[in-house]
């Protein structure tokens, strides 16, 4: 076991003898700190196992007890994980490209989190992922999302548009709207949203400048330590950043009628039944195509129609 202090808590001396923990909230004040105390406290600073405490303590003429009674009261402001091993780190998958993700993906990691990205949907640690976070252009498309819903893996949506970009809202499954609720909602506002989803999704990521681009990941990279931290508070709200304006808005999003995620698997419906050869399918042009002559995007669209 390795004990180290929480490097996130600055540290201020109030006196040559008293040692404060935090500034604006602070969270210990040590008193008196001697010189076995001081030399302990230095160790602790990048990490120190108990045997190498004892050593110092007996380097600064402190017994084992001195050890034990400085650990106690330094309880507050070690960090919170000293038993984490190798492998123990969340894992979070990243199904994304471009500056956004990659800086989504410091953050986590500088966090302690263990992000993988570019993974096949096979792969073991897709089904091991404490979180999800899907970055794309004004919308993720649904076998994107459907795949984290499957699993019960929590999965935070970050879409870019042309004039800003939103985050969230984070998907829990089972406990609040998912991602085709909120496609639902968008196709009740603006029928034509799913011909439009279905052009838009595979287009580049617009309007990723540095100053959206930091925003966007530093809200994101919260959202999921809050959510691996046990700390987040509703998963149903999406942060919009406005571009233009440099500000952030929030709307919530109430599960749609029509989807049903929030309730048991139906049974499969039955298979429709054979089209004897020659007989026109309802609503069919005499070439055998149906009869709506649609963009050629109007194949995907049905993803987004349900």
């Amino acid at each position: 076991m390795v004990h180290k202090l929480d490097p996130s808590i600055p540290r201020v001396w109030r006196t040559p003898r008293t040692l404060q923990f935090g500034v604006e909230r602070p969270r210990l004040i040590l008193e008196p700190v001697g010189a076995a105390e001081e030399r302990l406290i230095a160790a602790l600073a990048a990490g120190a196992t108990p045997g190498a405490l004892r050593m110092i303590a007996r380097g600064a003429g402190a017994g084992p007890a001195a050890v034990d009674a400085l650990l106690a009261r330094l309880r507050p402001v070690l960090e919170t994980r000293p038993d984490a091993e190798p492998g123990d780190a969340p894992i979070v998958v990243l199904d994304g490209s471009g500056p956004t993700a990659a800086r989504i993906l410091a953050l986590l990691r500088e966090a302690g989190v263990d992000v993988r990205s570019g993974l096949a949907a096979d792969d073991p640690a897709v089904d091991l992922a404490a979180a999800a976070v899907l970055v794309g252009a004004y919308a993720i498309a649904p076998h994107r999302h459907q795949r984290w819903l499957r699993r019960d893996v929590p999965h935070l949506a970050v879409v870019f548009g042309d004039g800003g970009v939103t985050v969230g809202p984070f998907v829990r499954p089972g406990d609040g709207a998912c991602l085709r609720c909120v496609d639902l909602h968008r196709r009740d506002a603006d029928p034509a949203w799913p011909a439009l989803a279905a052009q838009l999704h595979t287009r580049p990521l617009p309007g990723e400048t540095e100053l959206v681009c930091g925003a966007a990941a530093s809200a994101a990279a919260g959202a999921v330590l809050a959510l691996l931290r046990g700390t987040q508070d509703r998963s149903d709200a999406a942060l919009r950043y406005d571009a233009t304006a440099a500000r952030w808005s929030e709307r919530r999003w109430e599960p749609h009628p029509e989807c049903g995620c929030l309730t048991p698997l139906a049974e499969p419906a039955p298979a429709p039944e054979p089209v004897p050869r020659g007989t026109a399918r309802p609503g069919a042009s005499p070439g055998g195509r149906a009869g709506f002559r649609a963009a050629p995007s109007s194949a995907a669209a049905g993803a987004w129609r349900g």
